[in-house]
């Protein structure tokens, strides 16, 4: 068994919107809705990035597009050794407050959770194949009830309301890629970082920040250079988050 009483949950998308301000207030802009068509390359060198609404001259990217990591990668050519399952979670009419942790079971595969709203939250391991699909699927569904139920019997009259699912990009030792990649300069990857992460964005941007800057990789994120799968240094976190892997 594992106790973790630092542990606890965060509403991601008000922690999102509140980033997104953050940066605002310091004259970043962002563009959403804004798809990436291709990065244009000279000598090996970035210098600029086509979209659907412009083009904009730059001499570095930082690919942080999770599960879709790999295809902007192959946009410079690059081949990431990562590959995008979809992870699904659902959530239940709300109930009477009853849990206030997080219980996580590594041999059922699944942890389940309330909201503030009394919703019970519960998610499983990623599907067991590579794919962009978004789409709940019933298999799942039942595999997270029916280990669910097996924590919690007395959710069995539980209605769920709501099913999804969202991609995640695994490496072959679960751990992140950040840094540079070979051949192509002003090219950054901060992806891989699978079903967890979260918690690690900030420490991660950080040091991607002080790369660009510096030109220079931090030693905190030298582990986690894209050479390491070619040169036999690989960092083993399969154990990191119990459900999913």
């Amino acid at each position: 068994a594992l106790y973790h009483p630092p542990g606890g949950i965060i509403r991601h998308a008000a922690v999102v919107w509140g980033y997104a301000r953050g940066v605002d207030r310091m004259g970043i802009e962002i563009h959403p809705h804004t798809e990436v068509q291709a990065i244009e390359t000279e000598n090996g060198q970035v210098t600029a990035v086509q979209m659907d609404r412009g083009r904009i001259k730059t001499g570095t990217v930082v690919n942080a597009t999770s599960g879709w990591c790999s295809t902007i990668a192959r946009m410079v050519n690059v081949d990431l050794p990562i590959v995008s399952h979809p992870l699904q979670a659902c959530v239940t009419e709300p109930l009477k407050p009853f849990l206030d942790k997080v219980i996580v079971s590594a041999t059922l595969h699944v942890y389940v959770n309330q909201t503030d709203r009394g919703e019970v939250v519960i998610g499983a391991e990623i599907d067991p194949y590579a794919s962009y699909n978004v789409a709940s699927t019933l298999p799942t569904l039942e595999m997270m009830a029916s280990h669910a139920l097996e924590l919690f019997p007395m959710l069995e009259e539980a209605r769920v309301l709501r099913q999804w699912a969202g991609i995640c990009d695994m490496t072959p030792d679960f751990s992140p890629i950040i840094g540079t990649v070979p051949g192509v300069k002003g090219f950054i990857v901060d992806a891989g970082w699978g079903t967890y992460g979260f918690k690690a964005g900030p420490a991660a941007g950080r040091m991607v920040a002080e790369l660009i800057v510096s030109n220079k990789t931090p030693q905190l994120i030298e582990p986690f250079a894209f050479s390491r799968f070619y040169e036999d240094r690989l960092v083993g976190e399969k154990a990191a988050a119990a459900v999913s892997h």
